[in-house]
């Protein structure tokens, strides 16, 4: 196996020396930086992709984790919100490449989606929030934070806004909401 040698790459060269953003090059530094660790055992597109988003559960894992430890119910929750956009923020090549749900067959990457689902179930049932109404809210949850970093990574420069202070708003409504959506009644079908 040929180590990982991203001269190689021309369009990975031209991401990095490009005039981009700085989280087009903070997305492309990060992805070198796991293909590097990974290559050794991938040999496709496919195998890397899925060695990414296994690196990425993994990593959003032990962040909820840290982030939930001694805490309960809503604060939990709030706790994991938090959690999930600081990992996406932090490592956002991991993270776009956990956004995907790739149709795979690796035990690991099985292993690896399904342990952080459990976590996050868990701390949802802590919480009162259980069956349909925990997988809508994973859902709902994925999208606010997707939302929020998406918009963040690109908003110019020139226009700053405070966004960890509408987040904070956007995960207090959320948090507020989780009984509606344990209850149901309230949701009318479009």
């Amino acid at each position: 196996m040929v180590p990982f040698d991203r001269t190689n790459f021309p369009d990975v060269e031209r991401v990095i020396k490009a005039p981009a953003s700085r989280w087009d090059k903070k997305i492309a530094a990060d992805l070198i930086s796991e293909m590097e660790a990974y290559f050794g055992k991938v040999d496709t597109i496919p195998q890397m992709k899925q060695a990414l988003a296994i690196a990425g559960y993994q990593g959003l894992q032990r962040h909820i984790e840290k982030a939930v430890a001694g805490k309960t119910g809503a604060d939990a929750v709030r706790a994991m919100a938090h959690a999930m956009r600081s990992f996406a923020l932090g490592s956002p090549g991991l993270a776009v490449a956990s956004f995907r749900d790739p149709d795979v067959d690796n035990p690991e990457y099985q292993k690896a989606a399904g342990q952080l689902a459990q976590t996050v179930l868990r701390i949802f049932a802590e919480a009162g929030v259980t069956d349909e109404a925990a997988k809508h809210a994973i859902r709902i949850l994925k999208s606010l934070v997707r939302g929020f970093v998406l918009g963040e990574m690109s908003a110019p420069v020139a226009r700053p806004i405070d966004y960890q202070k509408s987040y904070v708003f956007a995960v207090e409504m959320f948090v507020r909401g989780l009984n509606e959506l344990q209850d149901g009644s309230s949701v009318k079908d479009i």
